[in-house]
């Protein structure tokens, strides 16, 4: 393992915030991460686990330390007429297993490509776009207990998935280091193309009968003219998640705006916060060095040198107006530290 003292985070951040940690720890293997605990009296709410940084905002110097997994081994695990078992290590880069399930011609989270972020964080937000989530695929996490420093395996079913949630968001938080993430993707996969304007570009391009890699190369597409890339200007992706309301809410903001777009799911209807954002009024808004991407109102940019404060405070001051004007609180999906 590697250890540094008063390390910037600048590169371990999509935002590009310039903060320090206290401690900075590189783990590269399980071993280390077991050598880690062993050695060290390791105070776990204090300790920060830090991946691609994608879905993080730094308002300040951290003076936690901070583990960065970086064993990033694949492998293919098992297999039937129907299913192959790929296990990926938590520190290997996301997009890259979704680039090998797809050059694989295995399905299942193709439509998932270019979420920035590791394979260990994955899981905890259940990462899902254009009609995927990850608990469609997920086989079994495996996860070090800091409480009693041993490997524990967790199958779907007991990870408590739910929109952008799961077990490690609430009944295990400080308590888990993800370090392995089993997905099972079929051998005969079935493109899903009806969300978004996935089916459209497709139309477009002439392609009628479309394969995985086919999804996967507009859903590419898609995501690259709408969202900003973090390698050139700072921003987590989705600020905000998107909100659930009940149908009598749903029907007075319909009355206002019959164009409302609008997704029924588990009894409640989720409206897109990016819609919201828009007809705020904040579509392309800038204060300084921060705002709205104008391709994307829902993801927050950091055009040059802001600060984790001044990202936090506009991003409540959107949240502010959206309450005031559709009496709906939006969520953050970005953890701020």
């Amino acid at each position: 393992m590697k250890l540094f003292e008063n390390f910037s985070l600048k590169d371990f951040n999509t935002f590009h915030v310039d903060v320090k940690a206290e401690k900075f720890v590189v783990i590269e293997s399980t071993e280390e991460l077991k050598e880690f605990f062993d050695e060290f009296d390791v105070n776990k709410n204090n300790l920060l686990l830090l991946g691609g940084g994608s879905n993080i905002l730094f308002t300040k110097d951290v003076d936690s330390t901070i583990l960065h997994l970086a064993f990033q081994n694949l492998s293919e695990v098992q297999e039937d007429n129907n299913f192959v078992l790929i296990e990926a290590d938590a520190g290997m880069n996301w997009d890259e297993l979704v680039k090998y399930s797809v050059e694989k011609n295995l399905g299942g989270i193709e439509n998932l490509a270019l979420i920035p972020g590791t394979v260990g964080a994955a899981p905890i937000q259940n990462i899902g776009a254009y009609g995927q989530e990850l608990k469609d695929t997920l086989f079994q996490v495996e996860y070090f207990d800091m409480s009693d420093k041993k490997f524990k395996v967790l199958d779907n079913a007991h990870c408590k998935f739910g929109y952008r949630d799961s077990i490690f968001k609430n009944d295990l938080q400080y308590k888990f280091i993800i370090t392995k993430v089993t997905l099972r993707l079929k051998k005969n996969p079935e493109p899903t193309v009806n969300y978004g304007n996935v089916e459209n570009e497709l139309k477009k391009s002439g392609i009628t009968d479309p394969t995985i890699a086919d999804v996967s190369c507009i859903i590419r597409k898609i995501r690259t003219e709408k969202l900003p890339d973090p390698a050139k200007i700072g921003n987590a992706g989705s600020f905000f998640k998107n909100p659930f309301v009940d149908d009598v809410t749903f029907q007075k903001i319909k009355n206002d705006f019959p164009d409302v777009p609008s997704f029924r799911q588990e009894g409640k209807v989720k409206i897109p916060a990016a819609w919201l954002i828009e007809k705020s009024g904040l579509k392309g808004f800038r204060k300084g060095d921060v705002g709205t991407y104008p391709n994307q109102p829902l993801v927050i940019v950091n055009y040059g040198n802001a600060t984790g404060k001044e990202i936090y405070n506009f991003a409540m001051s959107i949240k502010q107006t959206v309450l005031e004007k559709f009496n709906i609180e939006l969520e953050p999906e970005v953890n701020v530290i």
